[in-house]
């Protein structure tokens, strides 16, 4: 059996338009791209063969090509037509069975996905299994056998009209009832319904776990970074892990070392340091690092570096590293290493797991360090809450989470400063699967109040 998957989704600038309540439209159009990234994840998790996205937008299927799918651009107009267009393409480029899931599902899992496909097991001739949505009215997923099974009824009461035309057509049906699979966001009372308690613990973790990776061996430069720490992690990794690697250890494989008995101060840099009894040639190593000095100030050189980050010395460290005239630099693309690293990580464990870099920071209005994210693959590092309610009902304005910051701080407290593990796992998170960056966690200039 080849099994493909069709994800119909509208024009952005059309979608969700009943929360035009609580979402301007670009919030719409975030949340209409996260919702049809979860769905994609599922089919992917649940080992859907090919996926497959149809819409007139062209941002829609930019994303969908970054999230792996298949992207196909609607030429007729209407949901049914879109359908017909897919399912075309799908039975030419080989698929004997069709599954067809809205992109507005934010709690379907590969288990749906998998029940879904499972009620199709043992059927004989043509077959159909229809999971209704949680009014029993709508069609939130459907499975076709063959795929050309039964004509797209998607509409009002599209659920009887599935059933119905099963009946005629002498198409076996079954129908498979998931609450994640149910619950559509089409409304305010839904985004309320989704910050409920017992909405919102539908697949997500009740506790988590964070484990350390022992045994790390000293990296040199040229090694294979990404095939280390998938052989340190090993095979039980899961689906849904969170990788936290820390980023001195891929900047040694990288070579983003520097001897600093190369370096020639410049005057700036020898004034500074002799003012400030720093060593001259590590502060010309932090101005190369520079792309703005943002204050100079008590031996202290806070910097914005060529990625964006605004940090203490450019991110420029000489603490694990080996010998006392070398210094570290952040790796030249945090994200690329990530990418790399969750590459290698999947073809040995064969599980959607992300990686998330990390390095320590400092903060404004806080003492103290903690660690944050510089790099990230395979998860949305931010979830935006904002246009959603509390479990009491008050709309939520600002809400904007760093998860991927919070989870490389989770991995720091069990990596130690000292203790010389560099890699560390987070299992029981529910992150957003998709193709976010670690720049998404920058602040835009013309919010930053510290410019």
């Amino acid at each position: 059996m080849s099994l493909y998957a069709v994800v119909p989704v509208k024009d952005l600038a059309g979608a969700k338009s009943r929360l035009g309540p609580v979402l301007d439209p670009r919030g719409r159009a975030t949340l209409t791209l996260t919702m049809m990234r979860n769905v994609l994840s599922a089919l992917r998790e649940a080992e859907v063969e090919r996926a497959y996205v149809v819409s007139p937008d062209p941002d829609v299927l930019d994303a969908a090509r970054a999230a792996g799918a298949t992207p196909l651009r609607q030429r007729s107009r209407g949901m049914n037509p879109a359908l017909e267009e897919a399912r075309e393409r799908a039975v030419a480029d080989g698929a004997t069975s069709l599954l067809v899931f809205p992109a507005d599902l934010p709690l379907l899992r590969a288990a749906d996905v998998e029940a879904v496909v499972g009620a199709g097991d043992g059927g004989r001739g043509r077959l159909a299994a229809v999971a209704p949505d949680a009014a029993g009215k709508g069609t939130n997923g459907l499975l076709l056998s063959p795929p050309d099974a039964l004509p797209f009824l998607f509409g009002a009461d599209s659920f009887a009209a599935h059933l119905g035309a099963a009946g005629e057509r002498g198409v076996e049906a079954r129908v498979v009832e998931r609450p994640n699979v149910g619950f559509d966001l089409d409304t305010a009372d839904d985004l309320r319904r989704l910050a409920e308690p017992a909405v919102a613990a539908q697949g997500r973790p009740g506790e988590l776990r964070v484990m350390p990776v022992p045994g790390f061996p000293e990296v040199r430069s040229g090694e294979d970074l990404p095939g280390l720490v998938a052989r340190s992690v090993g095979d039980d990794l899961r689906a849904g892990d969170v990788v936290v690697v820390t980023h001195k250890v891929i900047s040694k494989a990288e070579g983003r070392l520097v001897d600093l008995r190369t370096i020639e101060p410049s005057a700036f840099a020898k004034g500074f340091g002799a003012r400030w009894e720093k060593d001259p040639r590590q502060i010309e190593v932090v101005l190369r690092e520079s792309r703005r000095i943002v204050r100079m100030e008590r031996g202290i050189i806070i910097s914005e570096t060529h990625h964006g980050f605004v940090c203490a010395n450019a991110g420029v460290d000489a603490s694990n590293v080996p010998g006392e005239e070398t210094v570290c630099l952040l790796p030249l693309d945090p994200d690329a290493s990530a990418a790399r690293i969750r590459d290698a990580l999947v073809a040995r464990a064969g599980a959607d797991v992300a990686v998330v870099v990390s390095d320590s920071f400092g903060r404004p209005w806080r003492n103290g360090i903690t660690d944050v994210a510089v790099g990230v693959a395979g998860m949305e590092p931010l979830i935006d809450y904002r246009g959603g309610f509390d479990p009491h009902g008050h709309p939520l304005t600002a809400s904007i989470l760093a998860v991927a910051d919070e989870l490389a701080a989770a991995a720091e407290l069990v990596m130690g400063k000292t203790d010389g593990i560099p890699v560390a796992v987070v299992r029981g998170y529910a992150y957003g699967r998709g193709d976010g960056s670690g720049k998404d966690l920058l602040m835009e200039p013309e919010k930053d109040m510290f410019r």
